[in-house]
């Protein structure tokens, strides 16, 4: 009888221990299945912080520090001269800096009073915090013209999350004219793929640097293929019919650039708008079409 109920006792104790496991993998798989629930929650912030850095990173410059922000997202999207060479304003007289505060974008003077740059350098921003420097080589622009901004035209399917349509207006308050300061036409058809395409620009000349160059920096890159460069970002971003892609080795727009001239026999064909990383294989320069934003700014320049 004691034999037995040692392993009735013991049966017990069994019995226990099993319903104690039991349990205990049921509260492992539900704190599994909450766990899989803060991983969505994770994977949703993730992305929320992949897209902010697309806006954070896209060609603007603190010329006094880098920020936290910029600093997290210099291997992200990047709106973006890396590889080129320095040049005088002289050989592209159309190209103007756009300054708010210490942030630096480009942009393109298409009439004498109105500046075609990136619609992310100006987004959220009032036309009196903007001034625009003109005909000097050097950054500190001691040789340049300067206007103040009169108002701001984003266009219109512009939006931060997307990147897409990419352009602005800016009416300065006063023509811009005088030495090495000229005027670009607007492209009326997108460059082909495989043609040989100019960007310049004060921007710096490595990924992750805070400083910009000193000196108007320019080179040449070829335009990618289509469809070709919506495979190369379809994890990063979409390639829409408003952007064109380009890129050489070790060759690349990067920040401090956004906002500044494409161009191809002297005509405009393109915004600089971003990129991921600068000059990283694999992933080009994306640019906006100036072809396809083009009705636009003739008509808000008609009626402004």
């Amino acid at each position: 009888m004691l034999w037995r109920w040692d392993y009735l006792v013991l049966g017990m104790l069994l019995l226990a221990e099993l319903s104690q496991l039991g349990e205990a993998v049921t509260t492992t798989r539900r704190n599994r299945r909450l766990r899989n629930g803060n991983a969505k929650k994770v994977a949703t912030r993730r992305n929320l912080i992949g897209t902010t850095a697309r806006k954070l990173s896209t060609k603007k410059l603190n010329n006094r520090s880098k920020k936290a922000s910029t600093s997290t997202s210099s291997s992200k999207i990047q709106s973006k001269i890396v590889g080129g060479t320095s040049t005088t304003i002289s050989s592209t007289p159309y190209i103007v800096q756009v300054r708010r505060a210490t942030n630096l974008c480009g942009g393109s003077l298409i009439a004498d009073r109105w500046v075609l740059t990136a619609a992310h350098c100006v987004k959220g921003h009032s036309a009196s915090v903007f001034t625009v420097l003109a005909g000097s080589t050097t950054l500190d622009g001691s040789d340049g013209v300067t206007r103040s901004v009169d108002s701001v035209h984003v266009a219109p399917k512009f939006t931060t999350s997307k990147m897409n349509m990419d352009a602005a207006l800016l009416k300065l308050n006063a023509s811009l004219t005088g030495t090495n300061i000229g005027t670009i036409s607007m492209a009326t058809t997108r460059p082909k793929a495989g043609a040989k395409v100019r960007i310049a620009g004060w921007g710096v000349t490595s990924e992750g640097s805070s400083s910009a160059s000193k000196t108007l920096r320019a080179t040449q890159i070829r335009v990618s293929r289509q469809q070709k460069c919506r495979t190369n970002y379809r994890s990063k971003a979409t390639i829409t019919k408003y952007m064109f892609c380009g890129r050489a080795a070790g060759k690349d727009t990067c920040s401090g650039d956004s906002g500044g001239p494409v161009t191809r026999n002297n005509t405009l064909v393109g915004i600089v708008s971003f990129g991921y990383g600068c000059g990283r294989a694999g992933f080009p320069g994306v640019y906006t079409a100036v072809s396809s934003i083009r009705t636009w700014a003739n008509n808000v320049m008609a009626n402004n």
